[in-house]
């Protein structure tokens, strides 16, 4: 199957996972057809049942609700009518909405979606291995790092920790932190870790980033990150949206599933414009642990990262939009790592509005994998 064809398949499984039209507009006028419908489709949104789960006893606003039917009705028609996860119906505050305005939102298979549009399938695959990622961008990113999936390896790890006294170790094909961890090479056997590794598949070495003071002051433990995306369009690289993203106390990255928090920078300039926020909806004027304001804060060498970001973009054209995850070190910015699915709920939480309009209006500037039309993709 040619890249052209695995694109198309793509966009028609995620469009099998939402409803008709005329059952969207049924069950938005009228709770009880919305609880049919949802009784009636429900299989098409078994993939967000456990996420649902999460949603009902992390998020403040909806614990103890979790026997109101009506509202997990409303949460699983919103799954099934506009592709949008749980935690997205929360963040964006669904549940008061009107379908015109659930409309401005990007959701998740929104997301999907342009995506499926924007970038060759094929090439996308040197993001999903961390160690090929490397191989890549190497010169953008400041330290070593190694890879190792197999016994003939060991020599190259033995040589690496040899050299550092600590080191940052990930699954090569990981995604959301779920594996990152910050190992003292005094505390491990070494040929028992490797071994430890390489039974659970690829995982890459890391040279530990020393990020510099600035960016550091929000949280000293983690690596503090800007996520810059970037994408490929017919007039050049265009960076939409940038944001932060600041770690917590004690913990070594800043992911939003580690309590990380997330504020909106404006690209131009590289200042935060907006309140910090979490995953579970709180909002902050100031980092909580380290008390420096959110709003106002001047990222350092801001042009030196964008330029980073669009000669990056420009290595891989066939990949048009990328999330790039930078990192500020005392020489300069380093990339961790790029992300060829980039998630578009941060940058709508940041500014509390739908961006829809102004991504669609931004994508149809690109030059797509396959005409959208063909498959009923109306941008």
């Amino acid at each position: 199957m040619n890249k052209t064809d695995l694109a198309k398949e793509r966009v028609r499984e995620l469009k099998s996972h939402i409803i008709p039209a005329d059952e969207v507009e049924k069950g938005e006028n009228n709770p009880e057809a919305k609880a049919e419908i949802v009784r009636k489709y429900k299989s098409k949104a078994e993939d967000v049942l456990i996420t649902l789960d999460y949603v009902m006893e992390n998020f403040p606003e909806y614990q103890g609700r979790r026997e109101d039917k009506d509202l997990e009705n409303d949460i699983l028609f919103c799954r099934l009518a506009y592709g949008f996860q749980p935690d997205e119906y929360a963040f964006f505050g669904l549940e008061k909405q009107s379908k015109k305005e659930r409309e401005e939102w990007i959701s998740d298979i929104d997301r999907y979606i342009y995506i499926a549009l924007m970038n060759d399938p094929v090439d996308v695959e040197i993001f999903n291995n961390k160690a090929r990622t490397y191989e890549k961008f190497y010169p953008y990113y400041g330290r070593k790092v190694i890879g190792i999936k197999e016994e003939s390896d060991f020599e190259k790890f033995s040589e690496f920790i040899a050299g550092h006294p600590e080191f940052v170790k990930k699954k090569a094909d990981e995604s959301l932190g779920r594996t990152v961890e910050l190992v003292r090479t005094k505390d491990i056997s070494p040929r028992e870790y490797f071994n430890s590794l390489i039974s659970i598949g690829e995982h890459v070495i890391e040279e530990r980033i020393r990020q510099g003071e600035s960016t550091g002051a929000f949280n000293s433990s983690s690596v503090n990150t800007v996520r810059c995306i970037t994408v490929n369009t017919r007039n050049g690289i265009v960076i939409p949206y940038t944001f932060s993203k600041a770690g917590r106390k004690g913990k070594f990255y800043d992911n939003a599933h580690a309590g990380g928090i997330v504020s909106n920078i404006d690209v131009t300039d590289g200042i935060i414009e907006t309140d910090g926020f979490d995953e579970f909806g709180g909002k902050y004027s100031k980092h909580p642990d380290s008390g420096i304001e959110f709003k106002g804060f001047k990222m350092p060498r801001w042009d030196e990262m964008k330029e980073l970001c669009t000669k990056m973009a420009e290595m891989i054209p066939s990949v048009k939009c990328i999330g790039w995850d930078m990192a500020l070190t005392e020489n300069g910015w380093v990339v961790v790592e790029g992300n060829w699915a980039t998630q578009l709920v941060v940058p709508q939480i940041v500014v509390q509005k739908g961006l829809k309009r102004e991504m669609t209006e931004l994508i149809k500037q690109v030059d797509f994998v396959f005409d959208p039309v063909s498959e009923g993709v109306y941008l």
